[in-house]
């Protein structure tokens, strides 16, 4: 038989799947999985490749290997949108004119304040100003853009931010545990709420002249409930003015201080002046050190999240928080009205120690770079014993968050669902 397209390949797939395919067919497909440039279309892709009957070791190898990245794409400053929950959805990035795709790149997203407009904004619109602070940095510079329709303190920006760095890691070679999160005001405010709401893919967050008491005010649209615990995974970089008319460092101070005392790193900055950011190149230096320093652990040994909503904020890292008990009502900082549920894990080897408050159910997702498969895997939650046992690699589970994470560094071949008895 002879193939002349990828769709012929994909159609043998779909017929002989069940006896698997040669390998290079398989190779075209694992081809359109890497180039896929959406999590749908790598999923599609995934599906193919499970009836080619792929191997988990070649499956591995290939997706820690990843895409191959050309020279001919596009660099300087690029104005794109997206349709997303919300509406459509502008963003600015900024690629270096000198791209190389041997490199890897650092990625920075830059969040604008000033998010009170009625009307989504518009290609040409500035909504960030002074793009030429970052034209000649040697990094990706992404700038979204937000409206009452889609606030920062919302899930549709965490869908946008998220299918944009997914977009952005397609087509260039990222550094996937570096990216990080700027915000300015309304956008500071909005890097609190990616911080304690969806927390997986950044690196480190600066939050400057915002105030996380906005995520506290029923009026300000925020979707989710606020739980400062899950500030403990990453560190933050917090400027403040001391005689801002908004939000002074004063008042600032005493979250910050909140903040240190549940365990989390936070460095606090505040400056003479007002609601500006007239200190940002004195600073610079500063900030680049903090980034350099706070590289993403995409395999935590130790992480902790909580929250309300486990189909909407139910996941951080390798840990999905899948049900809950009902019966937990969180304090804190924030006003709760809901029952949320809190996991704290520790790994150490192939031993996992889980303690749950108000969870009935939860995953491990468990990558090969950190736990050894071929040996017992011991999970207790609450002190007691909850699965011991080797767990089977999975192609199927391999594909489907590599689909979803687009990361060469967090790869996982098996997963446990424990129940909370």
């Amino acid at each position: 038989m002879k193939l002349r397209t990828l769709g012929d390949v994909v159609a043998v797939v779909a017929v002989f799947g069940s006896y698997g395919l040669a390998a290079s067919g398989q190779d075209a497909v694992f081809s359109q999985f890497l180039a896929a440039e959406s999590v749908s279309d790598r999923a599609k892709a995934g599906e193919r490749l499970q009836r080619a009957g792929a191997e988990y070791s070649v499956v591995h190898a290939r997706l820690r290997t990843g895409r191959s990245y050309p020279q001919d794409v596009e660099t300087g400053r690029l104005e794109w949108s997206r349709d997303g929950a919300g509406g459509r959805h502008q963003y600015v990035v900024l690629v270096p004119e000198d791209y190389d795709p041997s490199v890897s790149y650092r990625v920075c997203f830059y969040l604008h304040g000033g998010v009170n407009r009625s009307d989504a904004p518009r290609k040409g619109d500035s909504w960030w100003r002074r793009f030429d602070r970052f034209e000649r940095v040697e990094q990706i510079s992404v700038f979204p853009a937000s409206w009452r329709g889609s606030l920062w303190w919302q899930p549709s920006q965490i869908e946008n931010l998220e299918s944009i760095l997914d977009r952005i890691k397609s087509l260039y070679n990222v550094d996937e545990n570096r990216v990080f999160l700027y915000g300015v005001s309304d956008g500071g405010t909005g890097v609190y709420y990616f911080a304690m709401k969806a927390s997986t893919p950044w690196a480190a967050y600066f939050p400057f002249i915002g105030h996380p008491a906005v995520l506290s005010n029923p009026r300000s649209g925020v979707r989710g409930e606020m739980f400062e615990t899950n500030l403990v995974n990453k560190p933050l970089y917090v400027v403040s003015g001391e005689t801002d008319r908004l939000y002074p460092a004063a008042r600032v101070r005493a979250y910050i201080e909140a903040f240190r005392e549940e365990g989390a790193t936070v460095i606090f900055r505040p400056h003479p002046g007002g609601h500006n950011t007239r200190w940002w190149n004195s600073e610079t230096p500063r900030l680049e050190a903090f980034a350099e320093e706070h590289v993403r652990d995409p395999l935590p040994e130790r992480l902790s999240w909580e929250t309300e909503d486990p189909a909407a904020f139910g996941r951080f890292s390798w840990l999905v928080i899948d049900e809950l008990s009902g019966d937990n009502l969180a304090g804190g900082l924030f006003p709760h009205t809901r029952p949320s549920g809190r996991v704290v894990v520790d790994r150490r080897g192939n031993s996992i120690e889980v303690a749950v408050d108000g969870v009935r159910r939860y995953t491990l997702l468990l990558s090969p770079d950190e736990v050894e498969f071929d040996a017992p895997v011991k999970v207790t939650t609450n002190g007691a014993v909850s699965f011991e046992g080797k767990v089977e690699r999975s192609v199927e589970t391999l594909l489907e968050w590599a689909a979803r994470d687009n990361d060469r560094t967090m790869l996982f071949g098996a997963e446990l669902t424990i129940r909370v008895e």
